[in-house]
Parts: structure tokens; C-alpha cells; sequence
């Protein structure tokens, strides 16, 4: 049987279109960047500029895809393969729901077949309701009522939360932060469990301070204290220091992170910190670029964690955002 060379390379390369037609379309991604705010910043975000500077490091390879389903609907997979999770920073969380995300409204479903729906609805006076619930099982469950108010210098909220159905597990949680003069922030968390005995309040201050170029904040709480700073060196380009010391009485932990970002879509992040620990990941996108259709792109992410016995632990993997 004769085989023609013309034919074969027809069909591998509409092989190759036919799997690149199954990766995401390239979306448009912008640098992170301090900009001027048009509203106050909520407390749970008061270390937000610094803390993602430092690189989320992983080990073993790991694979995960998003896709949005007629913009109600999100579906995140993760699969991984080695070390199942990868915990090691060098800071806490001090405050309550820090560093996530505002829910978007969305039904997002992930691949333990967790689903988290959010409803949102403003009322007058500036106010805002927020009902989140994530159902895991029958039993296991998660629910936060949310109302929150923000104006012109200050931005309060106060929310239930309930784990598991169980009342004793009630959570009550209230923050609040105010501009007390242009750049500068104070703010307070108070939280408790109202159905528990003994009731023991957790509460803590914040303090922010914010120019163009740079953010300095810091946090005191009972669990411990810290002190990021964040300083922007061109677009793109930014470090941070975050000083985090524990309620255990060990010696502070000195961290310092360094942030790149590159106009072809490619990130940098590097870590070391006091505990001779250390790590990056490396973030790069490749793109396929289609003449009669839309540029394909396949985000490819590297990391490499030091660890305090000096092993070098690596890991691989890519993103699949539809």
C-alpha cells in the first residue's frame, strides 16, 4: 500500500487544528497594578497588594480547567498527581475570608462535586445582602449570610455563617474599616460564636497606608501579628516584604517575594524568606495562532519549592481556562 507523503501531512495537520480547536481562546491578560480606587478597600483585602506577589508553589503535576456555561454556570476540574496539596507560605490568613474573591453570582461546581451558588441584592441606603451556600453532601454544607455597606469613607459588613447545620457551629463576624485621611486606613474584625459556651470573642486592628508606587499595612490580632509592604517598581514589576510573627511565641518570619509580569503573558515570582525556605513558579502562556479563526493559547505553569532540609521539590502543570 503506497502512501502518499502529500496526504499524510494533510492529515496530521488537521489532526493538530482538531486539538488545538479543543484549547481555550486567548484572552487579553492585564498587569496587576495599583491603580487609583474609586471605592474604599474592604478589610479582607487590606494585604491584598503584597500577598500575591508571593508565588503559590506546588508539587507533582497538576491539571486544571475552567469553563464557563452560558455565563451562570462555571465548572472548575483539578486533577493532581503526586502530592495532593502544597500548604507552605510564609504568612497566615489573620482575617476572615482574606484574599478571596467577591462572589460573581455564578454556580460554580468543582470536580468533588462541590457546588457554591451566591445571591446578591442591594438595598437602599447603600447597603448590599449576600447569601453564599456550598453544598459538599447531605450533611456537609456551608452557608454565609453577608450585609454589607459601603460609603464614601468606609466600608462595614457584618455576616453569619453556618457549617454543617449545626447551630454550635454558628459563626458571627463583623468588619469594618474607615479612611481616617486620603492613603490612610484604620480598621477592626470582631468574631464569635454566639451558640458556644463559653463565648470567646477573636478580634483584631488593621492599619493601611497607600501612595501610587507603594502600600504599607499591617494587622494585630490574637493569633499573631504582621507587616507587609508592597512597593511597584515599573509596570508589571513589584516586590514585597510580609513579616509575620505567630501566637505561639516563635521568632518572626521574614518574607520577601519579587513579581514579574511580561507583555507576552509569561509571570514570574520568586520567594525566600527567614526559615531558608525558598521557591518560584513560572507562568507562560502558549499561544496557536490561527489565520481564519481565533489564536488558541495553553497556559503552562512550573514551580520549585527549597525546603527548610534543603531538598528542591518541583512541580508542573497546566490551566485550561474556556
Amino acid at each position: 500500500m503506497d502512501i502518499n507523503d502529500e496526504t499524510l501531512k494533510a492529515d496530521i495537520n488537521n489532526l493538530l487544528t482538531s486539538l488545538k480547536n479543543l484549547l481555550p481562546k486567548k484572552k487579553d491578560i492585564p498587569f496587576i497594578k495599583i491603580q487609583p480606587r474609586a471605592r474604599m478597600t474592604r478589610l479582607s483585602d487590606v494585604h491584598l497588594e503584597a500577598k500575591t506577589v508571593f508565588p503559590n508553589c506546588f508539587l507533582g503535576a497538576k491539571v486544571v480547567v475552567l469553563r464557563r456555561v452560558m455565563d451562570r454556570l462555571k465548572l472548575v476540574q483539578e486533577y493532581n498527581f503526586g502530592k495532593q496539596k502544597d500548604t507552605y507560605k510564609s504568612f497566615e490568613q489573620l482575617l476572615q475570608k482574606e484574599m478571596e474573591p467577591k462572589p460573581d453570582g455564578k454556580i460554580t461546581i468543582d470536580l468533588a462535586g462541590a457546588i457554591t451558588a451566591s445571591y446578591t441584592e442591594r438595598i437602599d441606603g447603600g447597603y448590599e445582602m449576600r447569601l453564599t451556600s456550598k453544598i459538599r453532601d447531605i450533611i456537609s454544607s456551608d452557608t454565609e449570610l453577608l450585609f454589607e455597606r459601603t460609603a464614601a469613607n468606609s466600608v462595614g459588613s457584618i455576616g453569619f455563617s453556618l457549617k454543617d447545620i449545626d447551630p454550635t457551629n454558628m459563626k458571627v463576624v463583623t468588619q469594618y474599616i474607615h479612611k481616617v485621611y486620603p492613603g490612610c486606613s484604620l480598621g477592626t474584625e470582631i468574631s464569635f460564636r454566639p451558640l458556644s459556651y463559653p463565648i470567646v470573642p477573636e478580634y483584631s486592628l488593621s492599619a493601611r497606608y497607600e501612595r501610587p508606587s507603594f502600600v504599607v499595612s499591617s494587622t494585630v490580632a490574637k493569633t499573631g501579628f504582621q507587616i507587609c509592604l508592597y512597593k511597584q517598581f515599573a509596570p508589571g514589576l513589584g516586590i514585597a516584604t510580609v513579616v509575620n510573627e505567630g501566637h505561639r511565641g516563635g521568632p518572626a518570619i521574614l518574607g520577601f517575594a519579587l513579581q514579574k509580569q511580561y507583555d507576552n503573558g509569561s509571570e514570574l515570582k520568586i520567594f525566600v524568606d527567614s526559615q531558608r525556605c525558598g521557591g518560584f513558579t513560572l507562568q507562560k502562556d502558549v499561544v496557536f495562532q490561527e489565520h481564519s479563526a481565533d489564536d488558541r493559547v495553553l497556559r503552562l505553569v512550573a514551580s520549585t519549592l527549597i525546603d527548610r532540609q534543603r531538598r528542591v521539590r518541583l512541580g508542573f502543570g497546566f490551566n485550561l481556562d474556556f
